[in-house]
């Protein structure tokens, strides 16, 4: 028994320019409508703030790789599903499984360009997205809504400027609204330290901060004595810790890496930072396993009637079902209902395991 030869280069090239000539086309039309989209969004903002000249468009040419990295796996799944709808129009397909050429053969160099393509959306999501993110983000808080940078990180400690003095702290979960490890230490007119006030964490409840384990001590010249009073004035609100770099998309995956490890050596919950750093590694591979349901449903015989704007519609479609199921499972991850490997990889294997019931399923023509 003889084995027939792999495919040849020629039909490797062409089934590969088939996908990656629509994944481009797609690539741009959802960065497009998801730029105007953000646009829209920060319309009222752009108006008042003067946003829509020169600052503006370099805001949004900084939001691009974030854009670019999030909508990659969509635009995977529409450009499979696009590229094969026009081979199947064609009968193509047909013609190439009328060869001897099966289905897994035709799949094979698809799936080696997916593969580049999460690559890409790796190395793109750890260097460049941090860094165009961070800068985009003081570039709209600081330069276009003239707001002032208050807060800075010293020795992995977060340091806030008040009205009388300052406010440090351990970590700020955003999510929550909660300030760990505060210290606030109040000034005389002279610059000398008058009071310093300690509380375990505190919690905006929308009108104040609310302290847990407060301590408050008078400094005189007798030394450090407990003061009587029991309440806590930061003299701040939570939007003045709206520019710390706590953000995922902020932090590569080694930074975030560090700042988990920072907070568990204080005794610190990581809360969803640990399902954030798991979302790094899943997230790059929705692209290959995309591209392997958009095949599996290209190459299966009930799609392949399917028309372009049918086809389209069915990646919306898949793609939104996909980010509602990411959705459900990272708020399962960051309120402990699951672990956060789990959180993060439980979308991947579901649709990873329906992409390969479809094609072991599927019938060769």
């Amino acid at each position: 028994m003889t084995l027939r030869p792999r495919l040849s280069p020629v039909i490797d090239r062409f089934l590969a320019g088939q996908f990656f000539g629509p994944f481009v086309v797609c690539l741009i039309a959802f960065t497009t409508a998801y730029l105007l989209g953000d646009m829209f969004d920060r319309f009222d903002d752009l108006i008042r703030y003067g946003g829509l000249g020169i600052l503006g468009l370099e805001y949004f040419a900084l939001k691009l790789p974030l854009i670019v990295s999030q909508v990659l796996p969509v635009a995977s799944l529409a450009g499979v599903l696009l590229g094969f709808a026009i081979l199947n129009r064609s009968g193509e397909v047909l013609a190439c499984q009328q060869l001897g050429i099966s289905r897994l053969e035709m799949a094979v160099p698809v799936l080696f360009i997916a593969i580049l393509i999460s690559g890409f959306n790796f190395m793109l999501s750890e260097t460049v997205v941090p860094a165009a993110t961070r800068e985009a983000k003081y570039l709209y808080d600081v330069e276009l809504k003239k707001r002032e940078l208050k807060a800075v990180f010293a020795a992995r400690r977060i340091w806030v400027r008040a009205h009388d003095g300052f406010v440090s702290a351990e970590s700020y979960d955003r999510r929550t609204r909660t300030l760990h490890g505060v210290t606030r230490y109040t000034v005389d007119s002279d610059f000398n330290v008058d009071t310093i006030a300690r509380a375990s964490s505190v919690q905006w409840n929308g009108h104040k901060w609310i302290p847990d384990g407060l301590k408050v001590f008078k400094i005189d010249q007798g030394g450090v004595v407990p003061a009587n009073n029991t309440r806590l004035d930061l003299g701040l609100s939570p939007a003045d810790f709206a520019l710390l770099r706590l953000d995922p998309e902020e932090f590569s995956l080694w930074e975030l890496n560090r700042y988990i490890q920072d907070l568990r050596s204080k005794g610190l919950d990581p809360g969803g930072y640990v399902v954030d750093r798991d979302l790094k590694y899943a997230m790059p591979f929705s692209c290959l396993i995309m591209v392997a349901l958009g095949m599996a449903l290209s190459l299966d015989p009930l799609p392949r009637n399917l028309s372009l704007g049918r086809s389209f519609g069915l990646a919306i479609v898949i793609g939104f079902g996909y980010w509602l199921a990411m959705g459900i499972t990272t708020s399962f991850g960051r309120s402990g209902l699951l672990a956060p490997w789990i959180s993060a990889w439980l979308p991947n294997v579901v649709f990873a395991m329906i992409t390969l019931s479809i094609f072991l399923f599927g019938e060769e023509r």
